[in-house]
């Protein structure tokens, strides 16, 4: 394969291209956030599209082209000339007022000028201010028509969302863990049956029983309330979850546990001891999933919550930016590249396992 795709063949042309396209499409948007995080202006327009720069438009000035900065055009047009009551037309070179430049000579363009921002740290202090306080500018930080503006609640929202993921986390790879060891290994009565059941349920969309899980909150005094997410989501999670596990356990050779039943084990120390050091790449395959799919998710918790301090980090910062007069773009962006803070520290932290369990290498003789 390496002797038909080198730096000159047109694949290798393609691929590289391919490459460079895929890299600006998914490394702008992050500089441009970035960006826009360490701005003090709240506005959107105040962001420039080339990152970390500062954007104003100047009013320039330029020699008219049309009538060579003169002001005037030379013209030949009919003079008519009257003697007495005798009228004669004639032709005649007249000097008239450009109309390009208005007989000023200039034309006047906008252009945009860019220089390197002092980067801000005020839209993160706005952020970690509670929301009774004013947070104003430091001496350092230069900005016209910017006020003294109150903090937010996105501590709350962020704690929030952290509880949230770290109890789904935890419900999830528990149950989800279980059951797949358990459809892989064992036989009993109604086995076949809630397995088509679970990929029966994963046919339907959440949003077919959101009004019936909003109904069952209200009975069970769960709206407005963390523990009602954390049981929505991680319920919600266990059919796709379990079965993903069982894949996985199906996969890894018996002989495993067999030799644990010989030296002694029993089932549960077995599945302890040694089935699940051994599957550790799905684990943490599973414990990542679990953890990031609350952080983002805006729909389900904005029908639930209902006061601030208890909303999440998605909910929060939509309505930064929603309605007439909310324009935190900035606060925004700055809220964002907060979020992606234990994202980043979790998949670097299991990169070498979670890159075994997607290449489906380990537990495999």
């Amino acid at each position: 394969m390496k002797k038909f795709i080198n730096k000159s063949t047109p694949i290798s042309i393609i691929l590289n291209l391919i490459l460079i396209i895929n890299c600006i499409i998914v490394l702008y948007p992050v500089l441009f956030t970035i960006s826009s995080s360490f701005s003090v202006s709240s506005s959107l327009a105040a962001s420039s599209v080339i990152p970390f720069t500062s954007q104003k438009d100047v009013y320039v000035e330029y020699p008219c082209e049309t009538c060579n900065a003169t002001g005037i055009i030379q013209r030949n047009k009919k003079i008519e000339v009257r003697e007495g009551d005798v009228v004669t037309t004639t032709e005649g070179i007249v000097d008239d007022p450009c109309e390009a430049c208005n007989g000023t000579g200039k034309i006047g363009k906008l252009r945009s000028s860019f220089s390197f921002k002092k980067p801000s740290l005020y839209q993160y202090r706005r952020l970690l201010t509670d929301s009774d306080k004013y947070v104003r500018l430091n001496p350092a930080e230069k900005a016209s028509n910017v006020k003294p503006m109150l903090g937010t609640n996105y501590k709350h929202w962020y704690l929030n969302t952290l509880k949230i993921a770290c109890l789904n986390t935890f419900i999830t790879v528990i149950i989800c863990t279980l059951a797949g060891y358990i459809f892989s290994r064992f036989s009993f009565t109604g086995r076949k049956q809630i397995m088509a059941s679970m990929i029966v349920l994963q046919m339907f969309p959440s949003f077919i029983g959101m009004v019936a899980t909003y109904v069952i909150l209200w009975k069970f005094n769960a709206l407005n309330t963390l523990w009602g997410l954390v049981l929505v989501y991680s319920a919600g999670s266990i059919p796709f979850n379990s079965q993903l596990m069982k894949g996985y356990f199906d996969t890894m050779p018996k002989d495993i546990a067999e030799a644990a039943y010989i030296d002694g084990c029993s089932p549960l120390q077995a599945f302890i001891k040694v089935i699940l050091p051994a599957a550790k790449p799905q684990l943490v395959f599973l414990t990542l999933t679990s953890f990031t799919g609350p952080w983002m998710d805006y729909i389900f918790p904005r029908m639930v919550l209902r006061s601030d301090d208890k909303k999440t980090l998605a909910v929060g910062l939509y309505e930064m930016i929603s309605g007439r007069s909310n324009d935190n773009f900035t606060m925004f962006a700055a809220g964002a590249i907060l979020v992606a803070v234990p994202f980043a520290i979790l998949f670097m932290a299991g990169q070498k396992t979670l890159l075994l369990s997607l290449a489906g290498t380990s537990g495999k003789e």
